[in-house]
């Protein structure tokens, strides 16, 4: 990702400090969405705009310490009772790197969410599937503020990589001063051997909700440089016990075109219009930018498709 350097090797006034870098990098998107849920359908336009703010420094040691603010608008953002839309800021994450290990606190990553493949399924300009972890509940970074009640909420995170390993734990106190309140714990395993992926997760008391957990079970192989196709099996131990099993690919052309297609199918204690979703793909590099749109069809009859640019800078 390009990044636009604003300050570089500026001096911190301690002892044991080297330079200190902050940098904004972020991404766009605009299009159009078509939805039809239970007969009833919907065509509207979409638009996201995302800026990060990073900062870091690191110690003589070798010690990297840093953090991130996201200011993003997503469009029908609202921040007061008059409806007026703004940009907003998230909840700070703090960090310390060194030596293949990472800890996060604060509006920190989850393990779960860190999975290396996990959003591989995802298809469009939004980036979006019907399928794969599309009926299950977990927490991740927080793009925009807490919700109402979550002021004093706090996570932390933990990741050490090892050659091909990435082992990562992660926790969320939704109120660090109350002990009402369920408590998100996860951990998650990645491990890549020549052309094969191989991922595994586990989330207890997922998204805060008591007694809900949620694993998942990822496989991905790579045929070429620019073909890979991928199996995830995905479920929960809650009150529907939903379990996905999904089979997707993703190839890239020499013209610059690229597809990609799911199937997911559900096992689950409560009946679905559908026992399948299904989803084709295809995106067009067009230098700096990417025209991309998907066709879907989901669990309970669920209509969707999409068409639009995004970019990164």
């Amino acid at each position: 990702m390009k990044k636009v350097l604003l300050a570089s090797t500026a001096l911190i006034g301690f002892a044991g400090m080297a330079a200190a870098d902050v940098t904004l990098s972020g991404s766009g998107r605009f299009g159009i969405i078509y939805e039809d849920v239970a007969g009833t359908s919907d065509t509207y336009l979409s638009y996201r705009m995302r800026v990060n703010i990073d900062a870091s420094t690191e110690t003589d040691s070798g010690v990297k310490f840093g953090g991130r603010i996201r200011m993003q608008y997503d469009a029908g953002d609202t921040v007061d009772s008059s409806g007026e839309g703004a940009a907003e800021l998230n909840a700070a994450m703090l960090y310390a790197e060194t030596s293949g290990f990472r800890f996060e606190v604060g509006n920190a990553n989850t393990a779960f969410d860190s999975l290396n493949t996990l959003y591989n399924a995802e298809l469009g300009f939004i980036s979006s599937t019907t399928g794969s972890y599309a009926l299950f509940s977990y927490d991740s970074y927080n793009s925009g503020p807490y919700a109402s009640g979550e002021a004093d909420r706090i996570g932390l995170f933990a990741s050490y990589s090892a050659g091909d390993l990435v082992a990562r734990v992660s926790y969320i106190d939704y109120d660090q001063f109350t002990s009402a309140d369920a408590e998100e714990t996860g951990i998650s395993l990645d491990y890549t051997a020549g052309a094969y992926k191989l991922g595994l997760g586990y989330v207890t008391d997922a998204a805060g909700i008591a007694d809900y957990d949620v694993w998942a079970l990822l496989g991905e192989y790579a045929m070429n440089d620019s073909t890979n196709i991928g199996v995830q099996l995905i479920g929960e131990n809650g009150a529907e016990n939903d379990t996905t099993f999904t089979l997707y690919g993703n190839t890239k052309l020499a013209s610059g075109l690229g597809l990609g297609a799911f199937i997911s199918g559900v096992d689950s204690d409560v009946t679905y219009d559908n026992d399948y979703a299904i989803g084709i793909g295809a995106n067009y590099d067009i230098g700096g930018a990417t025209i991309a749109g998907t066709i879907q069809k989901g669990f309970d009859d669920y209509t969707y498709a999409d068409l639009g640019i995004n970019f990164s800078f």
